[in-house]
């Protein structure tokens, strides 16, 4: 009879508050927060109806021992299967209303209500096993609405979209559901299905089978992150909200509801304390909290993991044991996932000290906590109240923790007895902030070590699209073969523009033109016009935004090694090797062009002689004044005979005779055939020895022009700059040239 009382409480009441709810919607400002309420309130209804008694199925054991359907193995595993699977069932229904995520709502649609259903098509086996044979008791018209609200909110869903999902949304649904079951799986889950284990596996005093569960520490949280490492940092927040919360949810079932009316069985254990803080953190991004979780939490949970002690009767499939490891791994490796997923910021100095005074205040008020409530029976929050820990030190260094707790200081406040242990109390202090110095130079060993390898993937990962838009680009073609055609003197730039980082604005923009072999091109502009951008991006020293250039037929880009292999640069603040001498400077970088000795010596002799540095040639640079330094800079330009010779502002400091030398340099260089691409803002210069000349303004090419048709026109070459910066932003040409510039 009660089964079908307990079914028809839920469908009515499910269909009553769905029907209300649409009758409120849009009624007023407090009817659009009307199902996150109702989530509330389930959430709220859940917990009580949890925590108020342990489920009947709580201690059954290998499926037949203890269960209230006795010898019915078929029943128990369908109670403890349905009661579990509630648990997920109404988090997915309540998470529903406050994250907006697909597949989460498909759960909510589709998974939800299957469990409801099948919680009232077998009511019998639900209820018997959450109640036992024994009767109801005050959980059941909670029960009701526990299911009544989960069935209306799954309603919700539907009503929101009514839509059925597409294949791939299915696929993320069949991905989702085992992570959203297995997350909430219960304790006693383990010890109901298989029983206990033979006693003589141990997972405490590190023996094999308890180090295999400290590597499950470490494999765990490395699976999780490997799965979602690609995913929205958003979206891995819900998801450890999710699994967070179900850990904690997991973790309450340990206790009933009358148990927290004893102080001293209140979760103040530090460990405990991570259950309800990384929920916390996550749900209202509390990032100093965080940090104590991460820099506190952690040491504290690897400690209890590696000494976890052996508890009379608890064994490695028990339900306290199987709690045990729940709690901790969620404490030791919650954090450091959570940094890891990038979910919160990785910690700096100031953070460790803010966790290590909250770790105090923490510290310091359970010592008194304990001291007040060993008045009303036994307890030791954090281990500091009893020999636990000084028993361990002991049998590993030595009486000395022992005896430290042996000295004490007792006080009375009205009837109440307070007793601390200072000197111990205070090492057991000073000893834990010592370890998490070390876990703050772990996580900064960690940290370095994984942007190394973070930056090693990126590069790996961005080698091979080069690549592959390298092969692309080439279309069979060798790499060191000119793409642009043959490989004679050319110079091009087609639409190239240069943006740095997030700036709004080109520092280069869409400018285009030809230097051909055998010119000297002349370009000028004002500071900050975009020459030197031009130069820099032209010579490979940064990357193109957009547009293309290409130096003898090389892309200077796609083909990098090959386009410099024409190139001479000369830098406008030059660096040299100054421990070097001349001679050796010039010899590195002939061999880094791979120039012959036979080449190389004879080039050397000329130019060492043409610039008079006969004297000074083997001394080291760091004696060279500014000058001789420019002069070896050209020097290092020239040893292999470039085809495309680059100059930027490469006369300054120079005295008149070498001013005169570079000069006939330049000249020399194009009446072989090769390209002299040089800025300068001396024009007297400029208009002597260029046969072209380009004036760039604000990134963009205002004008170009032969120097020799300046001359026939009448128009000195400063007039004709000067008109050129005054001017609105047009490009002017003489003679048809602004089709090559």
């Amino acid at each position: 009879m009660m089964n079908w009382i307990f079914i028809a409480a839920v469908i009515l009441s499910a269909g009553a508050l769905f029907l209300g709810i649409e009758f409120l919607k849009g009624r007023g400002k407090l009817s659009r927060h009307l199902p996150r309420a109702v989530a509330l309130l389930l959430a709220a209804i859940t917990v009580f109806v949890h925590l108020y008694r342990q489920v009947a199925v709580y201690n059954v054991r290998g499926a037949d021992m203890y269960s209230p359907f006795g010898l019915e193995i078929g029943k128990t595993v369908l109670a403890l299967l349905l009661i579990w699977f509630t648990h997920a069932a109404v988090l997915v229904a309540i998470l529903s209303v406050f994250f907006d995520y697909k597949t989460l709502q498909n759960l909510a649609k589709f998974f939800s209500p299957a469990v409801i259903a099948l919680d009232l098509v077998f009511a019998n086996v639900f209820l018997v096993g959450t109640f036992g044979t024994e009767g109801f008791d005050i959980r059941f018209p909670f029960l009701v609405a526990e299911l009544a609200l989960a069935a209306v909110l799954s309603l919700h869903a539907w009503r929101e979209d009514h839509s059925l999902p597409v294949k791939k949304e299915w696929l993320s649904f069949l991905y989702a559901l085992p992570f959203a079951v297995l997350a909430i799986m219960p304790c006693y889950i383990p010890q109901a299905l298989f029983g206990f284990v033979d006693p003589s596996i141990t997972l405490y005093d590190f023996t094999e089978h308890h180090r295999l569960v400290m590597y499950l520490g470490v494999i765990i949280p490395f699976i999780i992150f490997h799965a979602l490492k690609n995913k929205d940092p958003e979206v891995n927040r819900f998801l450890m909200i999710y699994l967070s919360l179900s850990w904690m949810f997991v973790y309450l079932g340990r206790w009933i509801l009358e148990e927290f009316k004893a102080p001293t069985c209140w979760p103040l254990h530090l460990c405990n304390t991570a259950m309800f803080l990384i929920p916390l953190c996550l749900v209202f991004r509390m990032r100093r909290l965080f940090n104590f979780c991460l820099f506190i939490n952690v040491i504290g949970s690897l400690i209890a993991m590696l000494m976890p002690g052996e508890l009379s009767g608890l064994n490695a499939m028990g339900t306290e044991r199987i709690s045990f490891w729940v709690n901790h791994y969620a404490a030791f490796f919650m954090p450091v996932l959570l940094v890891a997923l990038k979910i919160f910021k990785r910690p700096k100095f100031k953070e460790w000290c803010w966790a290590v005074v909250a770790f105090a205040v923490y510290f310091f008020g359970i010592i008194f906590v304990n001291a007040w409530f060993t008045n009303y029976g036994e307890v030791d929050f954090f281990f500091v109240n009893s020999d636990y820990v000084a028993d361990f030190l002991s049998g590993a260094l030595g009486r000395w923790a022992t005896n430290m707790r042996s000295i004490t200081f007792t006080f009375h406040i009205k009837d109440l007895t307070f007793t601390l242990y200072p000197v111990y109390q205070a090492l057991f202090f000073l000893f834990y902030i010592a370890f998490t110095v070390a876990v703050w130079f772990l996580y900064s060993v960690l940290f370095s070590w994984w942007d190394a390898a973070e930056d090693r993937r990126e590069r790996e990962k961005s080698y091979k699209m080069m690549k592959k838009e390298l092969n692309e680009y080439l279309g069979g073609h060798s790499i060191t073969e000119p793409i642009g055609g043959d490989d004679s003197p050319r110079l091009v730039l087609r639409e190239f523009s240069k943006k740095y980082g997030s700036n709004k604005h080109y520092s280069v923009d869409h400018v285009s033109f030809e230097v051909k072999g055998g010119e000297i091109f002349g370009f000028l502009g004002p500071n900050g016009a975009g020459k030197s951008t031009i130069i820099k991006s032209i010579v490979g020293i940064q990357p193109l935004t957009s547009g293309d250039i290409e130096v003898c037929g090389y892309h200077v880009e796609k083909q990098a090694v090959q386009a410099k292999l024409q190139i001479g640069y000369v830098h406008d603040h030059y660096a040299l090797y100054e421990n070097l001498t001349g001679r050796e400077y010039i010899n590195y970088i002939a061999d880094l062009y791979q120039v012959t000795k036979e080449y190389r010596d004879k080039t050397i002799e000329k130019y060492v002689e043409r610039f008079q540095l006969t004297e000074s040639f083997d001394n080291q640079m760091k004696t060279y004044s500014h000058g001789m330094k420019q002069k070896i800079t050209i020097m290092a330009a020239l040893v292999h005979n470039p085809k495309v010779w680059v100059l930027d502002e490469p006369l300054t400091g120079l005295d008149p005779t070498s001013i005169h030398e570079v000069k006939e340099c330049m000249k020399e260089h194009a009446a072989a055939g090769n390209i002299v691409f040089f800025s300068s803002h001396i024009i007297d210069v400029v208009e002597k020895i260029c046969d072209r000349i380009a004036i760039i303004k604000k990134g963009k090419l205002r004008a170009s022009a032969r120097v020799v048709d300046l001359e026939e026109n009448g128009i000195e070459l400063e007039q004709f700059y000067l008109g050129t910066i005054g001017a609105e932003d047009e490009i002017e040409e003489i003679d048809g040239e602004a089709e090559d510039a």
